[in-house]
């Protein structure tokens, strides 16, 4: 079977993103995608951009190569490009050339793409509206104290444990969605992931490396409670 000349697009943004989607995991992901579909990467294309900022001087560069030697932009997954159908639709003529590994090896539908985008954007509302009523909380029930550091819940019993349990559980989460990504870019075994995740600099909530031990007890959490 003949290979479909394809390049990639990779973009990272804040120190959070970063680890949940650094260029590396990227890197994996899309390499495992476009051997999947019988892609042939020929050159990679990545940048550091705010994710709020739709200036994307990379990509252009990217898309300017595409069309120049007629061949795909995959890219890792669609936030990557835009978090809004308002600046996605400024790509609609150029929706032949882009493959997403998070939608599978087709061409991007407007439909299905305000659809993911307008989830996306929800979640990220909700998100931000628990964080900060959690955090007008506590504030108003320890108007002395200052928060962001976990010590200093220590002193407040049943509250400090939900507290650090909460942290905890957001924590495992992030890690089981780069578990997942790395299981698609071929890192299908705990020892195979562990070694990546610390190739990466990803650490544990303590800032250690990850051992097999630690990395299986949070994938046996997801898959217990699954």
């Amino acid at each position: 079977m003949e290979l479909k000349r394809a390049i990639s697009y990779r973009r990272a943004s804040t120190s959070l993103d970063k680890q949940r989607n650094s260029l590396a995991i990227q890197h994996d992901v899309i390499s495992g995608f476009a051997e999947r579909f019988g892609y042939a990467l020929e050159r990679d294309f990545s940048e550091y951009q705010s994710g709020t900022d739709d200036e994307r001087p990379g990509f252009q560069e990217a898309l300017a190569y595409a069309k120049a030697n007629n061949c795909y932009i995959i890219i890792y997954r669609l936030d990557r490009l835009a978090r809004t159908l308002t600046s996605f639709s400024q790509f609609h003529d150029v929706l032949s050339h882009l493959r997403f590994t998070d939608l599978g090896d087709q061409e991007p539908n407007l439909m299905l793409v305000g659809f993911m985008l307008t989830i996306a954007s929800q979640e990220s509302v909700n998100t931000s509206i628990r964080v900060s009523s959690s955090i007008k909380h506590l504030k108003e029930k320890y108007p002395d104290r200052v928060f962001g550091n976990p010590d200093l819940f220590k002193s407040y019993g049943a509250q400090a444990i939900e507290v650090r349990q909460s942290n905890a559980r957001k924590f495992n989460s992030r890690i089981k969605g780069i578990v997942d990504d790395l299981k698609l870019a071929g890192y299908t075994s705990i020892k195979q992931q562990v070694s990546r995740l610390n190739d990466m600099g990803i650490t544990t909530r303590r800032g250690k490396p990850f051992t097999y031990q630690n990395l299986y007890r949070i994938t046996e959490r997801f898959n217990t409670n699954a």
